[in-house]
């Protein structure tokens, strides 16, 4: 359950009685956007379905109305026309068909488009390069729910420097002679989250192998920095890739934000 909590800044006046308190409020009542974004007052995102039914597109507009995000939905079909120059995300099933058409759209922008993708590992595995940014392995409630909760404050705010950019990859880790498997929640130039498949502690220091979508494989060493339950923070250590995964990070700096273009790094 979201809850919706408001602030005041309260001013103290001195008077010849006393004091006086008066609420001022914390968000001028005329701003509209900050650095280029609507605020969260009036923040309006168009969302494409491709091949999934329209309940499902319903769930994700009641998700984010829960976080005062209007969401404008747009149903499509393999083959249909679409006037909509900017969406701002996307959800569907991830199989040749949906795939396909969405790269053909004119409206998608990889690195752009926020994507919602639905399947499992081999379906992820399999369109790796596309640069899925959640995985929705159910259609339920909760599983969109966690979705939108997990990328709505990205959407409104944007990507800093300092941010994790959600992406859902396949990543292999090494420890101590072992093998370990999960797949990504979110990656930034410092470090990422991963679920595990299987809910296990790893050694200090751990090797990662994973493919990053418009950058190739990486392998980097890491180290376990916290636990909640099979989601683990893994921070990097120096690497030659450095400078790799800061750009690629700058590069998701609009994500959800359409047609616009990224300041020079």
């Amino acid at each position: 359950m979201f809850q919706k909590c408001e602030y005041v800044f309260l001013e103290v006046l001195p008077t010849s009685v006393g004091i006086k308190k008066r609420e001022l409020p914390l968000v001028s009542s005329n701003l509209s956007t900050m650095a280029g974004r609507d605020t969260q007052l009036t923040q309006k995102l168009t969302l494409a379905g491709i091949h999934v039914n329209r309940s499902l597109l319903l769930r994700f507009a009641e998700s984010f109305n829960r976080c005062d995000v209007t969401i404008h939905t747009v149903p499509l079909q393999a083959g249909q026309s679409n006037q909509n120059r900017k969406i701002n995300a996307c959800v569907l099933p991830l199989n040749e068909i949906a795939v396909g058409w969405l790269k053909k759209s004119s409206w998608f922008l990889p690195r752009r488009t926020m994507i919602y993708g639905i399947g499992g590992l081999k379906e992820l595995t399999r369109f790796v390069d596309l640069g899925i940014n959640v995985l929705l392995e159910t259609s339920s409630y909760l599983s969109i729910q966690a979705a939108v909760a997990a990328t709505q404050p990205l959407l409104s705010r944007g990507i800093g420097t300092c941010t994790r950019v959600p992406i859902a990859m396949p990543v292999k880790i090494e420890a101590e002679g072992r093998v370990l498997a999960g797949i990504t929640k979110n990656v930034g130039s410092g470090g990422m989250a991963v679920k595990l498949f299987r809910n296990v502690a790893i050694p200090q220091n751990v090797a990662l192998s994973f493919v990053l979508p418009g950058a190739g494989l990486l392998s980097l060493s890491a180290s376990p920095r916290w636990y909640s339950g099979r989601l683990v923070g893994l921070r990097f250590q120096p690497s030659v890739h450095g400078k790799t995964l800061s750009q690629w990070v700058h590069e998701y700096s609009l994500l959800g934000c359409g047609g616009q273009r990224p300041s020079p790094n």
